[in-house]
């Protein structure tokens, strides 16, 4: 590593070491840093350098340096959000907005390109914490997980569970959501069931979908899976409309379908009723998510509720920017139904 390199590495650490010390701190004399960091003193100087520069230490002679954080009325937050429209990402930030004014935070949000890798640019921003929301691909490379765990200021994962030492996260609980939705259709007495996987194969969708799949075995039921191939970005409208007039054309014979997005759902609901299709007297519907959209009225939907998963995400930010210890750093907030008239009771098969 170039000692440029080795000057800007050290510099993000000491960014995020001072972002868990207190106002008024000592900070490690040169000579210190030299030793902890095995680095030459050109080096540790400049990054130094960087820091006073930036008012992040301030030195007194004959007494050392020392952390100054500037006073502010309210934490600054920043909310980090990628830049295609989804009325679940408006969601989210709807709650994280309210809950952030609850706790008495600053909440910023700054949308990114979703083709850009956002783990790489977290030291580009300035904040005392960073909300990251709706990642491309929740299944992590190890550079992006070295990313989040030493960025130089504490980072949480809103709505992505990433089971990895070091890494925070809030996240609705989504395979209690899938075994959740795969009972509740059992229950109400369908045992031929589609299965439309209307969302990119990421951990969070494959979660969901595999505890529904296995949920569902377990209740005597048969899954067929309506695959729409989708990618980030994509819209899944028209594999939805094949496979509405798919069944319209007597391919499939399920009585009830589950949509892993309420998005997926309420599309579904459109498309098959323009085939034909009645809901729920024909093909009864299940969503997932109980998302603030346009006719989400009628859907039964799996509700991972975003108003808690915002409090948790600002009670866990209180506790970091606070230096609390022992509270949990990994949060899954267990799903609940959501009945409305999307969903037919048919005679119940097997008692669940």
């Amino acid at each position: 590593m170039e000692n440029g390199n080795k000057t800007d590495w050290l510099y993000r650490e000491l960014r995020r070491r001072i972002a868990l010390m207190r106002d008024g701190e000592a900070f490690p004399t040169v000579r210190e840093l030299i030793a902890e960091y095995d680095l030459s003193q050109a080096t540790v100087t400049a990054a130094v350098k960087r820091l006073k520069e930036k008012g992040l230490i301030e030195a007194f002679v004959g007494r050392g340096s020392f952390v100054r954080k500037e006073s502010k009325a309210k934490p600054h937050l920043l909310l980090l959000q990628q830049n295609w429209e989804s009325w679940n990402i408006t969601h989210v930030r709807y709650e994280l907005e309210q809950a952030a004014v609850r706790h008495g935070f600053e909440l910023e949000t700054v949308r990114f390109d979703y083709h850009s890798d956002i783990c790489e640019r977290l030291n580009d921003y300035t904040a005392d914490l960073i909300i990251l929301d709706s990642l491309t691909n929740d299944q992590l490379t190890s550079r992006q997980v070295t990313a989040l765990t030493q960025s130089a200021v504490p980072v949480i994962l809103c709505s992505y569970a990433v089971q990895i030492e070091g890494i925070r996260y809030v996240c609705g609980d989504n395979g209690s959501g899938g075994a959740l939705a795969a009972r509740y259709l059992a229950q109400h007495g369908h045992s031929k069931i589609g299965l439309l996987y209307c969302e990119p194969h990421v951990l969070t969708s494959e979660a969901v979908a595999n505890s529904f799949d296995f949920v569902a075995a377990t209740c005597g039921c048969e899954v067929t899976l309506l695959d729409c191939g989708m990618q980030p970005g994509d819209r899944p409208e028209l594999p939805i409309r094949e496979f509405a007039k798919r069944y319209a054309a007597g391919e499939y014979d399920f009585s009830a379908m589950f949509a892993i997005s309420d998005n997926g759902a309420l599309l579904a609901i459109r498309e098959f009723e323009a085939s034909g299709i009645a809901v729920p007297d024909t093909l009864s519907i299940l969503g997932y998510g109980n998302v603030a959209m346009p006719g989400n009225e009628r859907l039964t939907t799996v509700n991972t509720p975003r108003d808690r998963i915002a409090e948790e995400v600002m009670a866990m930010a209180g506790n970091l920017l606070n230096h609390r210890r022992n509270f949990k750093t990994q949060v899954n907030v267990l799903p609940v139904m959501v009945e409305r008239r999307s969903v037919r009771t048919l005679p119940v098969f097997q008692v669940v």
